[in-house]
C-alpha cells in the first residue's frame, strides 16, 4: 500500500506519518497542564522520554524537591518524646480542645480526600475489548530447516492456497486447520502470522500472540507479525505494548489499515499518562497536608505542655 504523498520524503518520515487529532491534542494538553503545576514531576521515571526531549530543545528542568519534612517532624518527635510522662499528667486538663481542634482538622481532610477521589477520570471504556481466551496452544508442526519432499511442498501450496479462500470467505476456523496443515509440512514466520491472524478474528487474541511470537523467533522484522500481535494486545487492553508492536510494524512496513489502530492506541497511552501524573500530583499534595498537619499537631503540643510547665 503506498503511503501518503507528503512521506514519501525519505523512508523513516513514510513509516512515522502519524498525525495528531484532536483527542490526543487534548491528551497532550492535560498532561502538559499538570506539569506546569507540578513541575517536578518531570523528575519521574515515567516521564524521563519527556524530560531528555525538552532539554535536547534546551529547557531548564527543575530539579526534584528533598523531602526535608520528616527530619523537622522527627525534631518535634524527639521533643515531645523527652517530655515523657509530664505530657501524659496534664493531657486530661486540656484534652477537650485539642482533640475538637483535632477532629475538625481530619474531618476536613477526609472531605477533601473524598472530593478528589470523586473528581479522578476513570478510564473511558472500551467496547471493542476481548475477553482472553484459554484455550490450549495450537499445534506448531515440525521444526523449520528440514528437507521437504517435492510431494510435501505441492500439498502445502494446495493447503496454503484452501486457507487464503477459507479466510476471504470468512470461514476463518476452516482457514486456521488449513495454516496448521501447511505448519505441519513447512512451517514458516510467516504462516504463523496468517494463522495468527485468523485466530484474532475468531475473537482469540492470546492464541494469535503465541502464533506471533512463534513468527517473530525466526524474523524479528516480520511486519505482520507485529502487526497481528500489536492489534491482538490492543483488544486485550494493553496499549502500552501494543503501541511498541505497532510502531516497529509501521517502520518496517506502513500500513494505511493500521493507522487508524495506531492513532487509537497512543491516545489511550498519553490519557493512561496523563492520568497517572495527575494521580502523582494529588499524592503529593496528600503527602504535603499530612506533613504540615503533623506539624501544626507537634506544635500545638509543644505550646500546650510550655504553659503547663509555666
Amino acid at each position: 500500500k503506498s503511503p501518503p504523498h507528503h512521506c514519501r520524503s525519505t523512508s523513516l518520515s513514510r513509516h512515522l506519518c502519524i498525525h495528531m487529532d484532536s483527542a490526543q491534542a487534548s491528551a497532550l494538553k492535560k498532561l502538559i497542564s499538570t506539569l506546569k503545576e507540578q513541575p517536578e514531576l518531570l523528575n519521574e521515571p515515567s516521564l524521563a522520554f519527556f524530560k531528555d526531549y525538552l532539554t535536547s530543545l534546551g529547557a531548564t528542568i527543575p530539579a526534584a524537591k528533598a523531602a526535608h519534612t520528616h527530619g523537622h517532624d522527627s525534631a518535634h518527635d524527639s521533643h515531645e518524646h523527652k517530655h515523657g510522662s509530664g505530657c501524659c499528667a496534664h493531657e486530661h486538663e486540656s484534652h477537650d480542645h485539642g482533640h475538637d481542634s483535632h477532629s475538625h482538622g481530619h474531618g476536613h481532610d477526609k472531605e477533601q480526600h473524598g472530593s478528589e477521589d470523586e473528581e479522578e477520570d476513570p478510564e473511558e471504556e472500551d467496547p471493542e475489548l476481548m475477553a482472553p481466551d484459554s484455550d490450549p496452544p495450537a499445534e506448531v508442526g515440525v521444526a523449520a530447516g528440514g528437507e521437504v519432499s517435492d510431494a510435501d511442498m505441492d500439498k502445502a501450496g494446495e493447503m496454503k492456497m484452501a486457507a487464503a479462500e477459507a479466510a476471504s470467505g470468512g470461514d476463518y476456523a476452516k482457514a486456521v486447520e488449513c495454516y496448521t496443515s501447511v505448519l505441519k509440512l513447512m512451517p514458516s514466520p510467516l504462516v504463523f502470522a496468517k494463522r495468527g491472524d485468523c485466530f484474532l478474528k475468531l475473537k482469540k487474541p492470546n492464541a494469535a500472540i503465541r502464533d506471533c511470537d512463534k513468527a517473530l523467533e525466526s524474523n524479528p522484522d516480520s511486519a505482520k507479525a507485529l502487526k497481528v500481535r500489536g492489534m491482538a494486545k490492543r483488544y486485550l487492553g494493553d496499549y502500552e505494548a501494543a503501541q511498541k508492536d505497532l510502531a516497529l510494524a509501521q517502520r518496517i512496513d506502513y500500513d494505511d489499515a493500521v493507522d487508524g489502530i495506531q492513532r487509537f492506541v497512543i491516545k489511550r497511552c498519553a490519557d493512561r499518562q496523563a492520568r497517572a501524573v495527575k494521580q502523582k500530583a494529588k499524592e503529593a499534595e496528600r503527602a504535603a497536608k499530612a506533613a504540615a498537619r503533623r506539624r501544626e499537631e507537634a506544635r500545638r503540643e509543644y505550646e500546650k505542655q510550655k504553659e503547663e510547665e509555666a
